[in-house]
């Protein structure tokens, strides 16, 4: 037999959620309901674990979407952000480059209206 920890989570989930609504039916007909038709009772089982694990399973489908698509998000926001910063320390070593170029001018000149 396949271990519980081994199988999917959306599975496990359906497993659990139908046989806790299996309990209750069985103790709700054995208890409760009159004239009872023991054998529609296993077909109620099969069909709740269809309808519960395939709505399980596409929304732990889209789950997993959604979580990689945000993923995908923050890992551009971030690269955005560093080519940003990248670009910003390259501008501001241009601009050291075009004040200190400026500087030596300037300075040429005065030199130049001193003599």
């Amino acid at each position: 037999m396949m271990q519980w920890k081994k199988l999917p989570r959306w599975m496990r989930d359906t497993v659990s959620v139908v046989g806790a609504m299996s309990i209750l039916l069985i103790m709700y007909d054995w208890l409760l309901a009159k004239n009872v038709n023991w054998a529609l009772v296993p077909l109620q089982i099969i069909l709740a674990l269809l309808a519960v694990g395939a709505w399980s399973y596409f929304s732990y489908r889209s789950q997993a979407k959604r979580k990689a698509a945000d993923a995908k998000k923050k890992a551009d926001a971030a690269a955005r952000a560093q080519r940003r910063k990248q670009r910003a320390a390259e501008g501001a070593k241009q601009a050291a480059v075009t004040h200190e170029r400026n500087a030596n001018r300037n300075q040429q000149h005065q030199q130049r209206r001193q003599h």
